[in-house]
């Protein structure tokens, strides 16, 4: 569906952004290996289309929803992106299939792992309805609360401490030398801090960073000011 189609429910402007493949934020979500524990282990998902409000005010996460291929719904997209998507979504006014992206090592993860989580999907899973993006309240969609710079510098080191976790700490602890994997987890920590904090400000400062949506003219008062004449001195 084209994005001229839809209003954005804030504002009920027709002027969009659409993210889809081959984007590069949503192809680095298919393609980065990194992903895979965001979706295999927390059930987070990114939706496969995005439209981003460009009349609206605010950081980027709160002008972004995601289309119900089935009734139209704006869904917000902020919610979106939430955990426990593990099977899919569905949209909460319709409740059909919302559309969402696979990473590409996520799908050999579930291949190499089928014999293990096919047999309870199938016997279990697989008849159970697909869990809302998000529930609505008494008809409007949850407004979410804003993050501020300081919630997406701490979720930047998260996401440091994390790295450091998976690709220092592991390997020195299943590791057989006694003194060289320490010594390397060790020099790591300040590395993967700084990297975590760069993350989480470069994120702040592409996606929470407030926008103020420019003033629209209006079109009364240029008009006015063609047809006053002019007086010349």
């Amino acid at each position: 569906m084209s994005p001229q189609t839809h209003h954005c429910p804030r504002c009920g402007g027709e002027s969009f952004r659409k993210w889809e493949l081959p984007h590069p934020l949503i192809l680095h979500w298919v393609l980065n290996p990194g992903v895979v524990f965001n979706e295999i282990i927390l059930g987070q998902r990114l939706p496969t289309t995005l439209l981003i409000c460009k009349e609206c005010e605010g950081p980027l996460t709160d002008r972004q929803y995601t289309p119900c291929p089935s009734c139209g719904e704006m869904c917000l997209g902020r919610i979106a992106k939430g955990f426990g998507l593990w099977r899919g979504a569905s949209c909460p006014r319709c409740e059909q299939p919302i559309p969402l992206l696979r990473n590409v090592f996520s799908i050999l993860v579930l291949l190499v792992t089928f014999p293990v989580w096919a047999l309870p999907y199938y016997l279990h899973f697989r008849k159970k309805p697909l869990p809302p993006l998000y529930r609505l309240t008494d008809g409007p969609p949850p407004i979410p609360k804003a993050a501020s710079a300081k919630k997406w510098i701490w979720a930047g080191a998260a996401w440091g401490g994390l790295m450091w976790l998976v690709t220092s700490l592991l390997p020195a602890l299943t590791s057989k030398d006694v003194q060289s994997p320490w010594t390397s987890a060790l020099e790591r920590i300040p590395i993967w801090a700084l990297g975590g904090f760069l993350f989480g400000f470069f994120m702040w400062l592409f996606l929470g960073l407030p926008r103020v949506a420019k003033p629209k003219a209006n079109p009364s008062d240029t008009s006015n000011e063609r047809s006053e004449p002019k007086n010349n001195l």
